[in-house]
């Protein structure tokens, strides 16, 4: 049977081969260009290493100038851009190394379904239904290059190897673990679920995999740490990486784990979960004296102004009760294709384990909406095993309406894209507090084309903080701040202009040093200074309402993008 080829490691190949094609034959229409912020700033981020700048240090220079943007991000995902980009350029990276990570998912998701003992039906599933899953489409596209993509492939790949029984594939999971962790912390909390489900192993059957696994992961975190970050970044009292508070507790988790098998009644499941008990029982205090509010709270202390006007306008970074009924109908629609994939899988304890992360995944989405692309890459495999058992049922419906019917509910029901497609709809109605208050046409229709900088001597520019990464990206001018949270002095500044009145702008401005004020309507943080207060800086720009102290700039005068020169 055909189906029974794509089981072959071959068959993987060719099927990203045609996905990958399929995808460059439609980026003509997308564009060939970055699409978010993020994505222009991990491009300047690997052309400042590939001119020159320190392996160590990841500081963005060009924002808020001398001193630089001070950044947690990780050169292990600016690996393969640098390597692709001196092989065949940059564009080349830009649109490749997206799609080049789609591939270790795709053998991961093999790798499970092979090891569950999939049929062949819900095994090419498995490997075909990846576009009926919403977020799977942008995160593995060309230029899609920021590291949630890497950081979900890592943690499926984490999960593929959780599922075998053997050293070799826990000493890999521990390392692979240790890189999810540096490359983002927010992946701390689906490591310790991954430790808790070595643990369970342990427990049903006394597998030894828990200890190395964690020894791995006790090693290869500090390893990691110091080849990708200067011994100063671990003292420098940020909350948001892998510090020495963390790689205590893994040592120590690691520490006891290894000693288990060694302690008495580890004969019986009593004993054993005993002995798991010490984990959390030592490690949780450890944790909370060494890292004291980072133990809790990765951001730290945030401004409040941060507060009101950046951080609780970030959707992939908030929980379920903020998103639009599109997105969240689309969260919990995975999290109950695992249950019910589940109620049909063979009753072996790999699936429980498959089933636990993916749970986990689902609901750590709801408090953080960015984890959902872990989410749906493990909700796969169930939604393959739906497809696989009620499919032929549907097609085996004799009148010809009903099973088209059959079938497209089959699909309907088993992936969560058709839900969220309609839930759309009504998403207008429940649109953010802030685009509600919002003026009459908030964002201009004309995208504001940053190239056109590119022409110009390279200056400071005072802009919105959405527009400072594309304004790297495509010129050499620098800006005042941009929105990554360890600079919250000058991310203050600028969304205190903004929403001043003009007089107080200018004084900010001012002191800023900049020597241009950029303004562009279709930026969304400036419509939403606009919805506070009627009299306030944005809304004078807005209005065409130029302060005497700026002056227009020829040829940036008109539509979407302006710019002004400070008297």
């Amino acid at each position: 049977m055909w189906l029974a080829r794509l089981r072959a490691p071959f068959a993987v190949l060719a099927l990203w081969a045609l996905y990958a094609s399929l995808r460059l034959a439609i980026q003509p229409l997308l564009g060939w260009e970055p699409a978010s912020a993020d994505d222009w700033m991990r491009a300047a981020q690997v052309r400042d290493l590939l001119a020159g700048q320190s392996w160590w240090d990841v500081s963005q220079y060009r924002m808020h100038p001398p001193q630089g943007f001070s950044m947690h991000w990780s050169r292990l995902v600016d690996l393969p851009l640098a390597a692709v980009t001196l092989l065949a350029g940059e564009r080349a990276a830009l649109v490749l190394v997206p799609l080049l990570w789609l591939l270790p998912a795709l053998y991961a998701l093999r790798a499970i379904m092979l090891r569950l003992e999939f049929g062949p039906l819900a095994f090419a599933f498995g490997l075909t239904i990846l576009p009926l899953f919403p977020l799977m489409l942008p995160v593995f596209a060309p230029f899609a290059i920021d590291h949630h993509g890497p950081q979900a492939v890592l943690g499926l790949v984490c999960t593929a190897l959780l599922l075998h029984d053997s050293r070799r594939a826990a000493l890999a999971g521990g390392v692979l673990a240790a890189a999810w962790l540096v490359v983002s912390l927010e992946g701390l909390p689906l490591v310790a679920v991954l430790g808790g489900l070595y643990g369970l192993r342990y427990l049903w059957r006394g597998e030894r995999a828990l200890g190395w696994f964690l020894g791995a992961l006790a090693l290869a975190a500090p390893a990691l740490s110091l080849a990708t970050r200067p011994l100063t970044a671990l003292t420098a009292g940020f909350c948001d990486i892998v510090l020495p508070g963390h790689l205590a507790v893994f040592g120590a988790a690691a520490l006891i784990a290894a000693l288990l098998p060694l302690l008495p009644g580890q004969g019986g499941w009593r004993g054993r979960l005993a002995g798991l008990a010490l984990i959390p029982a030592l490690c949780l205090p450890l944790a909370f004296t060494t890292l004291g509010p980072c133990a809790t709270n990765p951001m730290a202390v945030l401004d409040p102004l941060l507060l009101r006007w950046w951080h609780g306008f970030i959707l992939e970074g908030l929980p379920v009760w903020h998103q639009l009924p599109s997105s969240a109908l689309v969260l919990g629609w995975t999290i109950a294709l695992v249950l019910a994939g589940w109620r049909i899988a063979p009753r072996k304890l790999e699936v429980a384990l498959l089933a636990g992360m993916a749970l986990a995944a689902g609901l750590y989405a709801l408090y953080l909406f960015r984890a959902a692309v872990l989410g749906q890459l493990l909700a796969i495999p169930f939604a393959a095993l739906l497809l696989g058992h009620y499919l032929p049922r549907a097609r085996a419906v004799t009148a010809v309406l009903p099973r088209m019917a059959a079938t497209l509910a089959v699909f309907a029901l088993a992936t969560p894209v058709f839900a969220g497609a309609l839930a759309k709809r009504i998403d207008p109605l429940f649109a953010p507090q802030w685009l509600q208050q919002a003026p009459a046409n908030p964002l201009a229709v004309e995208k504001c084309d940053y190239a056109r900088l590119a022409a110009l001597p390279p200056v400071l520019l005072f802009a919105p903080l959405d527009a400072g990464p594309e304004i790297i990206g495509r010129s050499d001018h620098a800006v005042v701040a941009a929105s990554y949270h360890r600079n919250q002095r000058p991310m203050h500044e600028v969304i205190a202009a903004f929403t001043g009145s003009p007089a107080e702008a200018q004084a900010i401005v001012a002191a800023s040093g900049a020597d241009y004020l950029l303004w562009c309507a279709s930026e969304g943080d400036i419509a939403l200074y606009r919805a506070d207060d009627p009299a306030n800086f944005a809304n004078a720009l807005a209005g065409q309402q130029v302060p005497g102290w700026l002056e227009p700039v020829a040829g940036f005068d008109t539509g979407s993008l302006r710019l002004f020169r400070l008297r």
